[in-house]
């Protein structure tokens, strides 16, 4: 890579998620074509020798993927009730085979080859989410970097996502970073075309064109452990042992939407399989909204913190299911 294409670096070495140039566009057309030539599973057998590829040629990935292990071994060997539950995790080839698949399987999401028989929920809050938008009523979704969070959406698409009414989608994003791959998967998937906000783009204006959409019963799609490349206003919160950055404006826009909000995570139930099922999370946000001002910068906070708090709980159950191939817990000075 030359100097002039090499991404900016902080202070301390690290390099954020915004400073990677990211076009897999390449990768993900051929694997759209061998999806319509093989079955799923042959295409899915593919992604151990390339995830084997950069695993072997992808120094930083590597060093990334082993603090990341390190940062949530030392936390599973403190709770050992959690222990209990998994292994410690020490194999960065497990962890960037598993993201190869990950890969393969948002293709097959939506080419729709992923069933929504191969989903598994759990006895949590999917039935008033469930309940939710089948009443009519907007609906935030706070996704994360941790599983596959292309799966119901892709499902969504073709018209398999559990729900009686059809769900409304938007979805707020890097248009940088995805515009490429949502012009591919409309190419692939007519139905693909969800309406697409340019995280950049969030002003006065959006915020009404968001509320509009809920009122209309609008499911509205935001991630929330990637902080903004264009601020530097983000939380400090306890993740995995130490203080970790994460977006100010992802928790403040629930806060001014103030409508009922989910965090929801899809996880494989084995880490390397060619024949996945998953299991779906779904935990309500408890934080209500409807507060003086001056109490709503405390419940932004606790809205972010038990994010997190629910993050760390899940990796925790699925380490090698993280896919925040940065440093996630670097400052910038």
């Amino acid at each position: 890579m030359s100097k002039k294409n090499k991404p900016a670096e902080n202070k301390n070495g690290s390099t954020q998620w915004y400073e990677v140039k990211q076009n897999h566009n390449f990768g993900y057309k051929m694997m759209f074509f061998v999806l319509k030539a093989f079955p799923a599973a042959f295409m899915r057998s593919l992604a151990f020798p390339v995830g084997f590829f950069y695993w072997a040629f992808g120094k930083k990935t590597r060093r990334i993927s082993k603090d990341y292990l390190l940062k949530l071994g030392m936390v599973l060997l403190s709770d050992y009730e959690a222990l209990a539950d998994v292994k410690l995790p020490v194999s960065t080839f497990r962890h960037i085979a598993s993201f190869a698949l990950n890969l393969v399987e948002n293709v097959q999401s939506w080419a729709g080859k992923f069933s929504f028989k191969d989903v598994n929920w759990q006895d949590d809050d999917v039935y008033d989410l469930v309940k939710n938008i089948d009443s009519g009523k907007g609906t935030i979704i706070v996704i994360s970097h941790l599983g596959n969070a292309q799966m119901m959406k892709g499902l969504a698409s073709i018209g398999e996502s559990g729900t009686q009414r059809k769900m409304d989608i938007t979805t707020i994003s890097d248009e940088k970073i995805s515009k490429g791959f949502n012009a591919l998967l409309n190419e692939v998937n007519s139905n693909a075309s969800m309406n697409i906000i340019n995280s950049d783009d969030i002003g006065p204006e959006t915020i009404i064109l968001l509320q509009e959409r809920l009122e209309k019963g609008g499911v509205v799609v935001i991630a929330g452990d990637r902080v903004s490349a264009h601020t530097n206003r983000n939380l400090e919160i306890d993740f995995l042992g130490e203080k970790a950055r994460f977006p100010y404006g992802v928790f403040l826009l629930i806060a001014l939407l103030n409508v009922p909000t989910y965090f929801v995570t899809g996880l494989r139930q084995k880490d390397l399989t060619i024949f996945p099922k998953y299991d779906m999370f779904v935990k309500k946000n408890q934080v209500d909204f409807d507060c003086p001002r001056d109490e709503r910068e405390e419940r932004i906070r606790k809205t972010a913190e038990d994010y997190a708090a629910n993050l760390e709980s899940l990796c925790k159950k699925h380490p090698y299911q993280w896919y925040n191939f940065f440093d996630f817990w670097s400052l910038i000075e």
